[in-house]
């Protein structure tokens, strides 16, 4: 089929950057993180694929940004937020994303781990954990600094997955 544009509408009225899109398991709706040109942070959106209600929506909003969203199993979303207020260690200029959930219209919002060097890329593993990055930086040489974790979606048990020792991960 011819591609077609899904987001942001067409009445949205002013341009926009877009990341990190995500489908959902019924394949009908898109999950992604959107910032108006007129805002200094990225809130999570959602559209439906097939033109359904509630169509377009937004789920959060504020001075966080909030990125790399994923659908969860059970109608809970996760992504990472800078809402932690935390920092990574070389300073105060770098805010921390950290993991992050919350119900299906964008209510209960979660702070799912308690660290404070960034989280990224997560990624849901056919067991229903959550795979990501954390910037580990202290005490490792500088290309080794991002290692594997897994944390189930309700932030319990989380662990190291492999390689956050090794020279090449």
């Amino acid at each position: 089929p011819a591609p077609r544009k899904l987001a942001p509408p067409d009445d949205f009225g002013k341009p926009v950057a877009m990341l990190s899109f995500d489908l959902s398991f019924e394949g009908d709706r898109a999950f992604f993180c959107m910032k108006p040109e007129d805002e200094r942070a990225y809130h999570l959106y959602e559209i439906a694929i097939d033109g359904r209600s509630p169509g377009f929506r937004q789920l959060t909003s504020g001075g966080y940004s909030d990125i790399d969203p994923l659908y969860l199993p059970g109608g809970r979303y996760l992504f990472l937020s800078t809402r932690a207020e935390v920092y990574a260690q070389c300073g105060m200029w770098a805010r921390s994303y950290i993991m992050t959930r919350c119900d299906a219209d964008g209510s209960n919002i979660h702070i799912l781990t308690p660290g404070t060097e960034p989280e990224f890329s997560p990624s849901l593993l056919d067991d229903g954990r959550i795979l990501f990055t954390r910037w580990e930086y202290v005490d490792k040489f500088a290309n080794r600094i991002q290692s594997l974790w897994t944390i189930r979606p309700d932030g319990t048990a989380a662990a190291t997955c492999w390689g956050n020792q090794t020279v090449h991960p």
